[in-house]
């Protein structure tokens, strides 16, 4: 289907790809992953033909369809949502905006016959060319999407960035190319959007590439990871979990192997360095000289970032009760969002919440947040709350005069120079990109910043809204273990299910304004959601026990093994110890004066001293061979 095959490139002196193959084959779900910065986008673009290569091929079936989302925001204008989303099949959307005009026309003349005329020929078109059918497809994907139907019509000049984004993703999923690239999909979903997603994609008949940090998203997915690391692509079978494992296990192989490795070639060079003189093994040496030089030596993986931890400093002890919220009523224009709405968080919680688009999470985080004040009711915050708001709105806060190291210096005094340098690190802005200007970065620079600023001298309550999104693999998990540690309360909106089964202890679904708490993680909400029976614990139990045994018949083998050898090889040195005795009394006998003096005996001692040391040169082959 589509053949990467020994590409390299690079950007002045920073190398992407160095000689590395990649294949895609037919109903492939891919997931890409890697830290930011590896290549990733690069390899989309290249795929695309939008990216020039220095060496290599790129190679694929020449009716090959392709669709792609990237992370930037499409510029969309002109047209209502639905309109957009049809605008991928251009006939369609060239007759539906011939029907809409005459639609318009038909409101001032109704009775107008050659207008009715007109609209009933572009109607038959339309039919013919199948746009009912994709126009009802456009709506179902739209709907999963989080669009109401009561906004299809609505301009799409008029949404954010986020739903633009959703358009973007709609277009393309309605369109259906044989291999679909997905740049960060998830990262402006909430999470019933995410699961709708999941479902299309896991029937979705073409192949897919996703470049994605979530996990969860990943495991439910993909049927391959690739890796991009070290200038090359590394592809595992499987999902990440399973990748992840392997990964693991592979890389203590690795390491195992090259330090056997380096004992081996630690040997070979003792081995020719104490018999290159002797002519009696020039052959020998000069075999083992060869097989050094034809050894491929085993790479062990390198981390491409150093593991960073850092802990928040903790904050002051906050009342028992945190936030507690009376009789509030919060409306926008004409819809309500909440009515006559009380809640109460305790000092402790970590609150993960969670609903459809539009149910008022957002909502609930700027009230208590004080980010907009309720119509009616009261917002009361506990004893010495000190509150920290993060939502992705807030980047144009940022200064844009300040650098990336002048935002955060100075707003912990319990951090020195060394330890920042290391915490910005964990939010991927190591080296000279600390000393980059705001009004330079990206959004997803900007994002990670302003988590950053927030962070790093955190109040006793913290309100996170989408806190992962544009954050890599290995930031997530600083900002997990970091939270983790964190001794205040989080009240916090994420679609990444694994961050929430990391963070919260309890559950809080918001629908039509109304609440409902689940005690626990995500996992157990889904399961008292949906009502189902966890597996009986035997079968977990004889996996355990036929794994172990497994593990235990593996091990025995391997001592054996291993066993066996010792013993060879404590056997040979007790040879060796005897030959070399053997040895030395040849060569005393032969500085004895009798024998010095009788030429045919001398030379029948010097005959056995050289069988000696032959047999001794053996078994110190063997010796070293073992070990």
């Amino acid at each position: 289907m589509l053949r990467i095959e020994s590409i390299s490139k690079s950007f002045g002196e920073q190398k992407l790809f160095s000689n590395t193959s990649l294949q895609i084959k037919p109903n492939m779900r891919l997931g890409l992953i890697g830290s930011n910065g590896v290549g990733k986008t690069t390899l989309f673009r290249i795929i695309l033909g939008e990216e020039s290569i220095d060496a290599g091929n790129v190679m694929h079936h020449k009716n090959l369809s392709f669709g792609v989302v990237h992370q930037e925001v499409e510029n969309f204008t002109g047209k209502s949502i639905l309109s957009e989303t049809l605008s991928i099949f251009p006939e369609i959307s060239k007759i539906e905006d011939e029907i809409v005009e005459i639609s318009n026309k038909l409101n001032d003349e109704p009775n107008n016959s050659k207008l009715l005329s007109k609209l009933s020929d572009y109607q038959i078109q339309l039919e013919n060319i199948g746009g009912y059918s994709a126009e009802n497809k456009a709506k179902t994907i739209l709907s999963g999407l989080g669009f109401k139907e009561s906004l299809f019509y609505q301009m799409v000049d008029t949404l954010s960035g986020g739903w633009k984004m959703r358009v973007a993703l709609a277009k393309v999923l309605l369109l259906s190319p044989d291999l679909l690239l997905l740049d960060e999909p998830t990262n402006h979903l909430d999470l019933e959007s995410l699961i709708w997603l999941e479902n299309f994609l896991s029937s979705y008949k073409g192949s897919i590439i996703v470049i994605s940090h979530d996990r969860y998203f990943l495991d439910r997915l993909v049927t391959h990871i690739a890796e991009i690391s070290r200038n090359k692509i590394w592809t595992f079978k499987g999902n990440y979990s399973k990748y992840f494992n392997e990964k693991e296990v592979r890389n203590d192989t690795l390491v195992r192997q090259a330090k056997n490795q380096g004992k081996q070639i630690a040997q070979t060079e003792r081995f020719i360095e104490r018999f290159k003189a002797k002519n009696t093994l020039a052959t020998r040496v000069k075999s083992k000289i060869k097989e050094l030089e034809k050894m491929e030596r085993i790479e062990v993986p390198k981390d491409d970032e150093k593991t960073i931890n850092f802990s928040f400093p903790q904050p002051i002890r906050s009342g028992l009760k945190v936030v507690d919220i009376k009789d509030v009523n919060k409306s926008y224009d004409t819809v309500s969002v909440y009515d006559n709405f009380n809640f109460q968080v305790e000092r402790g919680d970590r609150l993960a919440l969670v609903g459809p688009n539009g149910a008022g999470k957002s909502t609930l985080v700027k009230l208590i947040g004080a980010v907009i004040e309720p119509n009616s009711g009261e917002v009361k915050l506990g004893h010495n709350v000190e509150v920290n708001y993060y939502a992705q709105h807030q980047l144009e806060a940022l200064n844009p005069s300040l650098t990336v190291f002048q935002t955060v210096e100075g707003l912990s005094n319990e951090i020195g120079y060394t330890q920042l340098r290391s915490f910005l690190g964990s939010f991927q802005f190591s080296g000279s990109d600390i000393d980059k200007k705001v009004s330079v970065l990206s959004g997803g620079e900007k994002a990670r910043l302003a988590l950053a600023k927030m962070l790093i001298n955190p109040g006793n309550l913290l309100l996170l809204d989408e806190p992962t999104n544009h954050l890599d693999i290995q930031s997530q998990d600083v900002l997990t273990s970091a939270l983790k540690q964190f001794s205040g309360t989080i009240i916090f909106i994420s679609h990444d299910r694994q961050f929430i089964n990391k963070i919260c202890n309890k559950v809080v679904e918001i629908d039509s304004g109304n609440i409902q708490e689940f005690e626990g993680n995500y996992d157990y909400y889904i399961w008292k959601k949906n009502q189902i029976e966890s597996k009986t614990p035997i079968k977990e139990d004889n996996i355990d026990k036929s794994k172990r045994k497994e593990n235990y018949e593996e091990q025995k083998a391997k001592n054996r093994i291993e066993n066996k050898q010792k013993r060879k090889i404590k056997k040979l040195e007790t040879e060796i110890t005897n030959l070399e005795l053997s040895i030395k009394e040849k060569e005393s006998e032969m500085s004895n004066q009798p024998i010095s003096n009788n030429y045919a005996k001398l030379q029948e001692i010097m005959d056995e001293k050289a069988s000696l040391q032959l047999k001794l040169d053996a078994v110190y082959v063997e010796w070293l061979e073992l070990q």
